[in-house]
């Protein structure tokens, strides 16, 4: 065999090994940039998203206007709720417990949403509560606030 042609072969031979290894870099390199950019995208939605909820989180603001009994000996609470903040909220549950001897009594609200400046009246009945002296309220929002007052029976 010629010496001449086996550095030719030698010499095709690097660089169609070359230009593999260079494709191969550069799919391989592609594939990475592509993966990182959309893991970022999706990072960066729930950043977005974390941050709008806390913030909305915070405009929260909930005040209780009144808090009473209905009749004596007492059946029913009223509880009226004014949304002061600058979001709309919804309530979720209103409780009521006695810390003393453990009673809890959890009311669900249906349709508790409050636009800023309005209020809305939840109405719990139970016939326990004239055995009660005092009252703890509780009213959860469902971005997770809760606000309490107490009250008398």
């Amino acid at each position: 065999m010629n010496l001449k042609h086996v550095r030719q072969r030698r010499g095709l031979a690097t660089v169609i090994t070359s230009a593999i290894m260079m494709s191969a870099v550069c799919i391989m390199g592609s594939a990475g940039v592509v993966w990182s950019q959309s893991s970022l995208l999706g990072q960066q939605a729930d950043m977005t998203n974390t941050a709008s909820n806390y913030i909305s989180k915070l405009d929260e603001s909930l005040i209780f206007e009144y808090v009473y009994c209905t009749s004596d000996p007492c059946n029913q609470i009223n509880a009226v709720l004014t949304n002061v903040g600058h979001v709309g909220l919804d309530i979720t549950e209103l409780t009521i417990t006695d810390k003393t001897s453990g009673f809890n009594k959890i009311q669900p609200v249906i349709n508790g949403q409050i636009m800023p400046e309005q209020s809305i009246k939840v109405t719990i009945n139970d016939s326990s509560f004239s055995s009660y002296g005092v009252l703890d309220v509780m009213v959860k929002t469902n971005r997770g606030n809760i606000i309490m007052t107490q009250t008398n029976t």
